[in-house]
């Protein structure tokens, strides 16, 4: 059934079968208490959460955590869209789709006595839920007063089109379709990250099919654009650059060549969740560069995100590519041996 509905994002501890199963007895609970209120919203899996909830087995489990009744309400009545799992970035993913106003009510049933807890995409995912008043219902009590006294309300909070669209950072008009959810023979609809062949050497030689991201902070901006201006002829060739909001501001002001040819592409402060918004346009293979002046001197409000764009390219995907400079020195010789000469 396609039409607009409030998502609800579900995730639980992959290390935790005590927290998987407070989601599982949640959702036969409200199904048994008001399955009209129930049937307005559309969930929103990571890959892990739903094998464990909704898959025919399960370790140390002989029978499915959810009744097959209600895992058939979910499917049809609901609607149920499955991200990639964790380790293929499918919480980073979910964290984009927060920052980008698409979901603003998530039920995070994590552990507090495992590493679970501890992974920088799930803190990124709890700060950025906060910065952007997202409902956080982490426990079964929270998901009942919630249910009962304002599911109801929610319903027109946020609706968004079915299939959902993963909004990118980038403007779709400019840069093709956006990915969305396809439906598959189960009934659900799956988020997939896109084929990737082996690039071979040639690829990084064509400069004009690569996207390079820039991210720095604040004592480091002056240096990055100073990088920008010193390098732009190197830099035009290079289809797109995607930067942080204040450091892509300050590159096309000093840069006319970039700002003429349109080749900055701004996305939102980094504490704001633009670390994350490349993160995700590296998942979906949509960025093969990134060049990252670190501040190592000092402390980061969003050290998460941070970590959470290194992990992206570092996401453990076949056939996975992707160039990271870390430091000004790096980037220099980069530019200078292979890019300059070239």
């Amino acid at each position: 059934m396609d039409n607009e509905k409030t998502l609800i994002a579900v995730l639980a501890s992959h290390d935790s079968p005590e927290k998987n199963d407070e989601l599982a007895r949640i959702f036969e609970e409200l199904h048994k208490e008001n399955t009209n209120r129930l049937g307005n919203f559309h969930f929103l899996f990571t890959g892990g959460t739903f094998d464990r909830l909704m898959s025919k087995t399960r370790t140390g489990r002989k029978k499915k955590p959810i009744s097959k009744k209600v895992q058939d309400f979910i499917l049809d009545d609901c609607g149920v869209t499955v991200l990639p799992s964790r380790k293929e970035g499918g919480v980073t993913i979910l964290a984009n789709i927060i920052v980008q106003r698409q979901c603003s009510i998530i039920w995070p049933f994590l552990s507090p006595i495992t590493v679970h807890w501890l992974n920088p995409e799930n803190l990124a995912l709890m700060r950025l839920c906060d910065l952007w008043n997202v409902k956080r219902l982490m426990n079964p009590e929270s998901v009942r007063a919630w249910f009962r006294h304002e599911a109801e309300r929610d319903t027109k909070r946020h609706p968004q089109e079915i299939p959902l669209k993963i909004r990118l950072s980038t403007s779709e008009k400019k840069d093709g379709k956006w990915p969305k959810g396809i439906k598959t023979p189960e009934r659900y609809y799956r988020v997939k990250l896109p084929e990737r062949g082996g690039r071979g050497t040639d690829f990084w030689s064509q400069f004009s099919e690569q996207t390079i991201a820039f991210i720095a902070h604040d004592d480091m901006k002056r240096r990055m654009v100073d990088f920008a201006i010193e390098y732009e002829d190197e830099l035009v060739k290079f289809k797109r650059i995607l930067a942080t909001s204040a450091t892509g501001l300050e590159i096309i002001n000093a840069c006319k060549e970039l700002k003429d040819q349109e080749k900055v592409r701004i996305c939102l402060p980094g504490p704001k969740g633009g670390d994350i918004e490349i993160a995700t346009e590296i998942l979906f293979d949509r960025c093969h560069t990134v060049i990252f002046f670190i501040d190592p001197l000092k402390p980061h409000p969003h050290i998460d995100d941070i970590r959470v764009v290194f992990g992206a390219c570092m996401a453990e995907i076949k056939n996975y590519d992707v160039r990271m400079l870390s430091n000004e020195v790096q980037a220099r010789e980069w530019i200078e041996e292979g890019v300059r000469r070239i």
